[in-house]
């Protein structure tokens, strides 16, 4: 399904908080309605965490296009599909991700379901899990979503315990709630059950399918499904140089610096 409505444009600027309390900060709605967001800052770090949901979602079948944008703090970063229209959204929803990053997030980065199939190009996830609430991921692909990665970076500065002993735990707690949740009891003989969030950067499960190539991640401990090939730091530099040129002006005030010089530092 095609809409003729006209697109529904988020361009440039700066978002600091959701549309209104515990609630998201865009919503796209479908089905076949093409959002655009572009250039545009999302720093969400003030915002205490119960009183946000996600910084982008889109439900009914609805058609999303995200470029050279910065999410920064926000504890639920992207959701493609919300669950309430799995018909529309297998069949009409897709999503886009060019030149964009995702920093300090908790989860999210992005998760699609309910059929929903995203591509992501040219994007650098950092530091998931952050902004804690009750599980941390990046990139998870469940109930039949599908996301392909291309030249992006998934990169952590600390360690496995890098969220402290007591949210290190509640994460892994939760992530293994979830996996009975959907497999069982038979989930607690699987490895992946027990893989911590912070390692998690683009996973699938239930029926959702990853796919990657060209990506890049700095600790050997970090996640990404059926990659072939990664790619070494020098090539990883190319891409954040690639990122950092097309980045607005304006985003660099928010990062503190520019992207590159943030890679640079961070891995």
């Amino acid at each position: 399904m095609i809409s003729t409505a006209l697109p529904t444009e988020y361009r440039g600027g700066v978002c600091t908080g959701p549309t209104t309390p515990e609630g998201d900060g865009i919503v796209a709605s479908g089905p076949g309605h093409v959002t655009i967001v572009s250039d545009k800052v999302f720093d969400w770090r003030d915002v205490p965490t119960s009183q946000q949901d996600e910084v982008v979602s889109s439900a009914d079948g609805a058609t999303v296009r995200i470029q050279r944008c910065i999410i920064i703090g926000g504890i639920k970063a992207l959701l493609a599909g919300n669950g309430d229209h799995p018909g529309n959204d297998s069949r009409y929803a897709r999503w886009d991700l060019e030149d964009c990053v995702i920093m300090d997030a908790g989860r999210r980065c992005p998760e699609v379901q309910d059929g929903v199939e995203l591509t992501m190009r040219r994007c650098w996830i950092h530091n998931w899990g952050r902004r804690f609430d009750v599980r941390a991921f990046a990139g998870w692909a469940h109930r039949g979503g599908k996301i392909v990665a291309e030249d992006c970076l998934f990169t952590q500065d600390g360690g496995l315990f890098s969220l402290g002993l007591r949210d290190t735990v509640t994460d892994m707690a939760n992530h293994i709630g979830q996996a009975v949740n959907d497999h069982g009891l038979g989930a607690l003989l699987r490895m992946r059950t027990y893989l911590p969030g912070v390692c998690r950067a683009l996973t699938a499960d239930t029926g959702g399918l990853v796919l990657a190539t060209r990506c890049f991640r700095n600790r050997a401990w970090i996640r990404i499904d059926n990659c072939d090939p990664f790619i070494s730091r020098r090539d990883a530099i190319v891409i954040a140089e690639h990122i950092d040129a097309a980045m607005p002006l304006h985003a660099h005030n928010y990062l503190g610096r520019s992207v590159l010089e943030l890679f640079y530092a961070l891995t």
